[in-house]
C-alpha cells in the first residue's frame, strides 16, 4: 500500500507541476494588439462617461461633519502628540535651569482672596 502511495506521489507529484505551470503561462500570455486596443478602448469609455456625483463623492462633500471612532482616535493621537511635543520644546528651551518643566499648570485664577483686618 505504502509503495503505491510513494509512486502516486514521485509520479503525480511532476505531472501535476507541470500541468499547473502550462495552465499559469497560458493565462498570463501577452495580450494581442486588437485585445490591447479593445481593453484602452473600453476604459477610456468608463472614464469619460459622466454620471453625476458618486456616493463617495456626496459622503466627502456633505455638510455634515462626519464623526467617526477612527476620527476621534487620530484626533486624540494628535492631541497627545502635540502636548508631547509642547513639553519637549519647552525642555529644550528651559535646559539649564533647575527646575523641569511641567506638563500641567499649577497657577488658580481668579481674585485672591481679600484679607480681613487685623490677619
Amino acid at each position: 500500500m505504502t509503495e503505491i502511495l510513494w509512486l502516486l506521489i514521485v509520479i503525480g507529484g511532476p505531472i501535476l507541476i507541470a500541468v499547473l505551470l502550462a495552465y499559469a503561462m497560458l493565462n498570463r500570455r501577452k495580450r494581442s494588439t486588437g485585445e490591447a486596443a479593445a481593453q484602452r478602448s473600453a476604459t477610456r469609455q468608463l472614464y469619460e462617461e459622466k454620471e453625476g456625483p458618486s456616493p463617495l463623492d456626496k459622503a466627502v462633500k456633505s455638510d455634515e461633519p462626519r464623526e467617526t471612532p477612527a476620527t476621534r482616535s487620530f484626533r486624540a493621537e494628535q492631541a497627545r502628540a502635540d502636548a508631547e511635543e509642547e513639553l519637549e520644546e519647552g525642555l529644550e528651551d528651559t535646559f539649564p535651569a533647575s527646575d523641569p518643566v511641567s506638563a500641567t499648570s499649577t497657577t488658580t485664577t481668579g481674585a485672591p482672596k481679600q484679607r480681613r483686618n487685623g490677619q
